[in-house]
């Protein structure tokens, strides 16, 4: 694969990534935090695309309540396009019209990220040297949020381990070529809407939200003129009907069901929206008291504060043991909607036996760091982004185009080992930290671990005695492991050589200028899952890169919060 930087400004080279978008305005919110992060990292621009110009005047608005704006804006059009819209009647062209005419423009671009599958087919299109970064939009459990289509993208972010696990399972994502990120759209959510809002001012009613889904699953067919008739026959609960933005997004959909909507939006206690922005934003899931459901992922969204939830199941689905109706188990789940109303009155006072089950799934479903998980995506993409530059610089042999390359990195090949560290500096991804089934990379990440522990009893304990002086010539000669230059501020606080059944090993212990410790570990003759790119493993207090270099296993341990292994490899690699 032949990777390239491909866009100048100022006399450096900067990453080019696209969000594209695609689709409807719910899945911008899943991207346009992230795209926001990593624009305001000097080592990428970052173009925000969008068929439609009201996608881009919202997000370019959501930028401008986090501060400075450092992203592209554009907007292609075409009258073929145009045209084709205006009879389809979506709120936006048809997708695969739009990557046909787009592909000429995209390819130019480092990577595209898309928060949905369909743009997978511009691989089909003939854009292969692109990276494609899919973008977890929803967090729910339907087999729809595991598409096979998944397994095409080069990278995948996702909210939590729960997807991670379901993932990998089914064998969609591959280790180091994924990362749980948190919920990006909370962040954007949170920005977007006024939490002062209601549709109800002054009236302390509970509110229940009725949010079906647009899938054959969904409720609203079967049940939803039913639910709106048993709301309108009570005075107790104020009603409001959000449907996902899919349900009546064509003109074919509005028209069909604009009659019973008309019937029942005049009701002073239903409140009815057919795919406004506060659709999308969260309002109503942060808004009511009780969530009348099917299958959509927003239940998700909703027990961000857990509170009572009903689910509709009309086509009477077997679903106890199914894990694509997890969301199930935070509620009752109804056949029909006689009732309702006590069914709701039930549910408020029975919630208690659901609020665990809530918390947990809230637990797996979200990844929560200190960190904000736009912080985290955008560190997750840098670092893919990056790795996949190191791994082509490596097998080119560091011949990358240097014709093109010598001026706009000013040296980039010689001077890998100042400036790679600053590109991968904070890009650790804690995130694609797994414990290895690999038996001997268990194996080897446990003696490395032993290794540093034993360096930093010897540290403290007079009875031992360091030694200080490195050689790394005479080390050569002697195991024939060859060490790297290490840099000039680093002080070796120890060095140790030990035979072994597969050959010799070397340890250093090295204190920084900050007075914080970290372990080279390098075994002769031991075989790792790693190549040439470092990965990371995570035990106790220990973090551990280790990768394979000159046909020895080489890692960096250490148990300083403040230090950054990957960091430390990726000098260590170049300097080797």
């Amino acid at each position: 694969m032949t990777y390239t930087f491909t866009h100048r400004t100022g006399g450096e080279t900067r990453l080019r990534i696209c969000f594209l978008f695609n689709a409807q305005r719910h899945q911008l919110l899943h991207g346009i935090s992230t795209a926001f992060r990593l624009a305001r990292n000097p080592c990428f621009e970052v173009t925000v695309m969008s068929p439609s110009q009201a996608h881009l005047d919202y997000a370019r608005n959501l930028c401008r309540k986090w501060g400075e704006d450092r992203i592209r804006y554009v907007c292609p059009r075409s009258p073929i396009l145009n045209a084709t819209w205006r009879r389809v009647g979506g709120v936006i062209p048809p997708k695969l019209l739009t990557l046909a005419m787009l592909a000429p423009m995209l390819s130019r671009f480092d990577a595209i990220a898309v928060p949905e599958r369909t743009s997978i087919i511009l691989k089909w299109m003939g854009i292969r040297s692109v990276s494609f970064i899919h973008l977890d939009h929803g967090a729910g459990d339907g087999a729809a949020g595991f598409d096979r289509r998944i397994k095409q993208f080069d990278f995948v972010l996702m909210a939590g381990e729960k997807h991670r696990a379901r993932l990998l399972k089914e064998g969609l994502i591959r280790v180091g070529a994924h990362a749980v990120v948190g919920y990006p759209k909370f962040e954007a959510a949170d920005a977007a809407r006024d939490p002062s809002w209601t549709p109800f001012p002054g009236d302390i009613r509970p509110i229940v939200l009725y949010n079906p889904h647009f899938s054959n699953l969904g409720s609203w067919k079967c049940m939803g003129e039913s639910v709106l008739r048993e709301f309108a026959d009570q005075d107790r609960y104020n009603l409001i009907v959000a449907p996902h933005v899919r349900l009546l997004d064509k003109t074919v959909a509005r028209q069909r069901w604009s009659k019973l909507l008309s019937r029942y939006e005049q009701r002073p206690h239903i409140y009815i929206d057919p795919g406004s922005d506060r659709s999308i934003d969260m309002t109503y899931t942060m808004l009511a008291d009780v969530y009348l459901g099917d299958v959509s992922s927003q239940v998700y969204e909703f027990i961000r504060i857990p509170r009572p939830c009903l689910f509709l199941n009309p086509a009477r689905v077997d679903w106890k043991d199914n894990e694509n109706f997890g969301h199930w188990h935070f509620g009752p789940v109804l056949h029909t909607t006689d009732d309702l109303i006590k069914q709701i009155d039930a549910a408020r006072a029975g919630h208690e036996e659901f609020a665990d089950r809530q918390l947990e799934g809230l637990r797996v479903t979200f990844s929560e760091e200190d960190r904000p998980p736009s912080e985290r995506a955008a560190d997750a993409i840098g670092w893919h982004m990056t790795q996949r530059y190191y791994r082509a610089v490596l097998q080119q042999g560091w011949q990358v185009h240097l014709d093109s390359l010598a001026n706009a990195v000013k040296g980039f090949v010689q001077r890998a080992a100042v400036i790679m560290p600053a590109l991968v500096a904070g890009w650790l991804l804690h995130d694609l930290i797994q414990p290895s089934n690999n038996a001997v990379a268990s194996n080897f990440v446990d003696e490395v671990v032993t290794s540093y522990q034993v360096l930093l009893m010897r540290d403290v304990m007079r009875s031992q005695l360091e030694v200080s002086d490195f050689e790394p010539d005479e080390i050569h000669a002697f195991t024939g492991i060859a060490m790297p230059s290490l840099q000039k501020d680093w002080q070796i606080r120890d060095v140790q050589v030990f035979p072994s059944n597969a050959g010799p090993s070397v340890q250093l212990l090295i204190e920084t200028a900050e007075n914080d410790k970290f372990a080279i570990v390098v075994m002769k003759g031991v075989d790792t899952p790693a190549d040439q790119i470092p990965l990371l493993e995570k035990r106790r207090t220990e973090e551990i890169a280790y990768w394979e270099q000159n046909g020895n296993a080489i890692a960096i341990v250490s148990d300083s919060p403040k230090l950054n292994p990957l960091q430390i490899a990726s000098f260590l690699v170049f300097s080797w």
